[in-house]
């Protein structure tokens, strides 16, 4: 690969990332919902990625975004002071707290998936069933080096 290309891989993927998050903030804002950051929500959906397996605690939460405990603990409070996520204490093990999301938690993660949906539907439409493989494959290159790489980080 030239310095060339690797220069043109780096520019899309700041571009995309860029991009991405504020289509994600813009379409949020023309939803109404203002009351919670990209951030906030993110951590929303991974409460809900984590709750049916009982992996809703503070620290696989983290793991999961990637944050350290602290950060977290600053995102899930402002959501708990903002009504989107309750704090549940295991009556077996008053060490063990879970993160539990509210009513309101649930319809801003629906409209955040169908967000998703809707932006993987368009970015798709334009790839070809035989081009799908590549695709594939090479999002799965992506999501393992900076999987693997995320924690050699901290």
């Amino acid at each position: 690969m030239t310095d060339k290309e690797k220069t043109t891989i780096n520019q899309f993927f700041v571009r995309v990332f860029n991009q991405i998050l504020s289509w994600e903030e813009q379409s949020f804002k023309e939803m109404g919902i203002s009351e919670i950051t990209l951030r906030e929500l993110h951590v929303i959906e991974a409460v809900y990625s984590l709750i049916e397996k009982g992996e809703n605690q503070m620290s696989e939460i983290a793991k999961y975004l990637s944050i350290t405990p602290g950060s977290l603990t600053t995102a899930v409070n402002c959501l708990v002071k903002k009504g989107y996520l309750e704090r549940e204490s295991q009556p077996n093990d008053r060490r063990v707290v879970r993160i539990i999301p509210t009513k309101a938690a649930e319809e801003v993660n629906k409209m955040h998936e169908k967000l998703h949906k809707e932006m993987i539907d368009g970015v798709m439409s334009n790839i070809d069933d035989k081009d799908m493989d590549v695709v594939l494959k090479t999002l799965e290159g992506l999501n393992n080096f900076f999987g693997k790489n995320q924690t050699s980080r901290r």
